[in-house]
């Protein structure tokens, strides 16, 4: 009797195993699918645009995206006349990163390195009517969850026509701008 409850209990401890195999392809073919991100073609120097836009642009939001192999920052801007956004986006030192336009306050963000992005001339209220219209209602700083690199994103600055953003990163990594109109994407790899 109890050579047939052990035959049983090995019988079943040889089943289970064989579930594991299952559970071993699977982890591969993740794995493998990280293998098949292709090489990124960003670069780490400064990106900058040749022109600026006749006019002020006004960012209306901030968004993120991660995808299996790149982390993407997208600011709009409003109106939708058809320009694109003057900007200048480059790593720059902590220190400087980390500082606030115009009145030297130390902004703390998250981070190893820093991309900072510039936008010339941009802002995120419009005044020109009289009034103050806030075209960008959104959070100062984001601190986006599931991205692979990018562990926090800080306005700077909005003074004077100049908008600034500092984007925390884990570690230096190749970034590629994308510039159209009423948009700029940054995408990291």
């Amino acid at each position: 009797m109890q050579r047939a409850a052990l035959l049983v209990l090995v019988l079943v401890l040889v089943v289970a195993g064989c579930g594991g195999k299952t559970s071993t392809s699977g982890s591969s073919r993740s794995t493998a699918g990280t293998e098949a991100c292709v090489p990124f073609g960003g670069g780490t120097s400064k990106q900058a645009s040749s022109t600026k836009p006749p006019e002020t642009m006004f960012l209306s939001a901030v968004r993120v995206d991660s995808q299996a192999c790149a982390d993407r920052i997208i600011f709009d801007f409003k109106p939708a006349n058809g320009a694109s956004p003057g900007y200048a986006v480059e790593y720059r030192p902590a220190d400087e990163a980390q500082t606030e336009d115009a009145s030297g306050n130390h902004i703390p963000i998250a981070g190893n390195t820093f991309l900072v992005v510039r936008f010339e001339p941009a802002a995120t209220a419009d005044i020109s009517g009289g009034t103050l219209d806030r075209t960008y209602t959104g959070p100062r700083t984001i601190a986006p969850a599931g991205m692979h690199w990018v562990r926090q994103i800080s306005k700077t600055g909005d003074f004077e026509a100049v908008l600034t953003w500092a984007i925390g990163l884990s570690e230096k990594r190749a970034f590629k701008v994308t510039s159209a109109p009423s948009r700029l994407t940054i995408e990291l790899g």
